[in-house]
């Protein structure tokens, strides 16, 4: 073996392990940002059913156990009790939006955006919605989906639950306690 052929295949090895590193430490970090909210207090949990239908349980949480309308850390747990695709997840938040009065091109975007986020649930299945100082982004467990760019969506979709305008006030009473 030539010293090129040693050199080439020493470069080769301090590549791979500054690459199998590298993703350690980001898997390690992902670990941490993805469950830090864990151990937050839970401020209310409330459950939505439908006629005979149980469709998913909801808790949110905050880091002191509190909730006021301009709370800039918080997670939104649900636990979906069925299953459920994620085309159906669409249309019942988009349902909401329009009754939250959030005008159609917004709504059309933030859809686009979620059908590259969100897969479908299966029974048991947990989507967290963690906002925080460094934005919002959805987790299935504690495996990323994808981040809310847009405070507005954000906003939006909490909404859903936490506005006074929701359509659901006893499951809101119920989470902000």
């Amino acid at each position: 073996m030539t010293i090129y052929q040693l050199m080439k295949q020493y470069k080769a090895k301090i590549w791979l392990s500054a690459m199998v590193s590298m993703i350690m430490l980001l898997t390690g970090f992902s670990a941490h940002a993805s469950s830090y909210w864990q151990s937050w207090q839970t401020v209310g949990r409330a459950e939505l059913s439908w006629v005979f239908w149980e469709i998913y349980d909801s808790e949110l949480r905050t880091p002191d156990g509190t909730y006021s309308l301009d709370q800039q850390e918080l997670a939104l747990v649900i636990r979906y009790r069925r299953d459920i695709d994620e085309e159906d997840l669409q249309e019942a938040t988009d349902k909401q939006w329009i009754h939250l009065g959030i005008p159609q091109s917004m709504r059309k975007q933030w859809l686009r955006e979620l059908s590259i986020i969100w897969p479908d649930v299966k029974k048991g299945d947990r989507l967290i919605f963690v906002l925080n100082a460094q934005g919002a982004a959805f987790y299935q467990g504690s495996r990323l989906l994808g981040k809310v760019e847009s405070e507005e969506m954000a906003k939006a979709f909490l909404g859903i639950w936490l506005s006074p305008k929701t359509a659901y006030p006893e499951m809101r009473r119920r989470l902000i306690g």
